[in-house]
C-alpha cells in the first residue's frame, strides 16, 4: 500500500508541475510575466517605489530584449485617482535599442489624508496594437502622513 501511495503522489506531483509550466506560459504569453514577446516584441519590464511617502518615485527599468529596435514607444502609468495623484501620466521612449536597459523615474504623490495604500499600473504599450506590449502591478506602500507647518 505504501508503494501505491508514493507512485500517486509521485503522479499527481508531475501533474502540478506540468499545469504550473503551463500556466507560466500562458502567462509570458499574455503580456503579465516579467518579459513579453506579444506583438513580435520582446520587452522586459522591472518596477519600484522609492520613497516613504507621500511622495514617491515609481523607478521603471525596460529593456528591449529582442534582436530589433523599437520606436516611440509609450510608457503609461495609473492609479487609483482618489488615492494618488500622477503629474505625468505618460512617456515616449524614443528609441529602444536591444538589451540596453532604460531607466524612467515617475513620480506620483499620496493625496489621501490618512495614507492609504493601494497598486499603480505601468504599461508599455504599442503603437500597432491596442494591447500592452507588457504590464506591470506596483504595490505602493503605505504613505507617511503630509508634514504640516
Amino acid at each position: 500500500q505504501a508503494i501505491d501511495m508514493h507512485r500517486t503522489f509521485q503522479r499527481d506531483l508531475c501533474k502540478l508541475r506540468l499545469s504550473t509550466a503551463r500556466a507560466y506560459v500562458n502567462l509570458l504569453g499574455a503580456g503579465h510575466g516579467p518579459m513579453s514577446s506579444a506583438g513580435g516584441a520582446q520587452v522586459r519590464l522591472n518596477a519600484q517605489v522609492i520613497g516613504m511617502g507621500p511622495q514617491f518615485k515609481i523607478l521603471v527599468r525596460v529593456q528591449n530584449a529582442g534582436v530589433h529596435s523599437l520606436s516611440d514607444v509609450p510608457l503609461m502609468c495609473t492609479a487609483n485617482t482618489s488615492l494618488y495623484r500622477v503629474p505625468k501620466p505618460c512617456y515616449y521612449l524614443p528609441l529602444l535599442v536591444p538589451q540596453q536597459v532604460y531607466l524612467v523615474e515617475i513620480p506620483i504623490i499620496c493625496i489621501n489624508e490618512i495614507g492609504g495604500t493601494d497598486t499603480a499600473r505601468i504599461f508599455v504599450c504599442s503603437r500597432n496594437s491596442n494591447l500592452p506590449l507588457i504590464s506591470a502591478v506596483v504595490n505602493m506602500p503605505i504613505s507617511e502622513t503630509p508634514l504640516t507647518d
